[in-house]
């Protein structure tokens, strides 16, 4: 029996969103989400969630609602601190896209290796006598900001290469960069 006549397409468009973010690759969920935009949309209203969709970058993703005042909003996840190896990386995922969005180019793909993510990342972190040990931690920021679909892997496994996904530039905008550059560089100035 087919899984997919049991239940509308809508439905899921709302179990992935839950999951992770919609792309527009993935084009049956995404003309599902276009073609029933409201219903799906007062759904995780009511929840608490707003459905951010953006035409022109192709993803869409779910944001917790803000309310002013003491007013209650059901949480749907929990927040979880990104460490600071993996949240410097996103910074400078998020400074290497905007350079990259700047640039001439014919692609729409930031595309990075392995070894790219390790460098953008070790000119800030302070060396220690272990390199092993200071991949390592590079190779776990990558892993978590890939598990947090900021990174896909791209091409053959053995390429080792990411994609940088264009949903950064709307969960990290400028203000929350700035904030984050702000806090980073405490944390250089306290020695830590």
């Amino acid at each position: 029996m087919d899984t997919h006549s049991l239940f509308a397409s809508r439905s899921f468009v709302l179990a992935r969103l839950l999951l992770e973010p919609i792309y527009r690759e993935d084009e049956s969920l995404w003309e599902a989400l276009r073609g029933e935009r409201d219903a799906i949309a007062h759904y995780f209203r009511q929840i608490g969630q707003e459905v951010v969709v953006d035409e022109a970058e192709g993803y869409a993703f779910l944001r917790q609602i803000e309310v002013e005042g003491g007013e209650s909003v059901p949480r749907i996840g929990r927040r979880q601190s990104l460490g600071y190896t993996a949240t410097l990386l996103l910074v400078c995922l998020r400074e290497e896209l905007a350079r990259f969005d700047a640039s001439a180019g014919d692609s729409t793909r930031l595309v990075l290796t392995r070894q790219q993510l390790r460098e953008l990342v070790s000119q800030f972190v302070r060396e220690t006598n272990n390199q092993i040990r200071d991949i390592r931690r590079i190779d776990t920021a990558i892993g978590r900001l890939e598990e947090l679909a900021f990174l896909r892997a791209f091409g053959p496994p053995e390429a080792e290469t990411f994609e940088v996904m264009r949903i950064l530039k709307a969960r990290f905008g400028p203000a929350e960069l700035e904030e984050v550059r702000s806090r980073l560089t405490n944390h250089v100035e306290r020695g830590v």
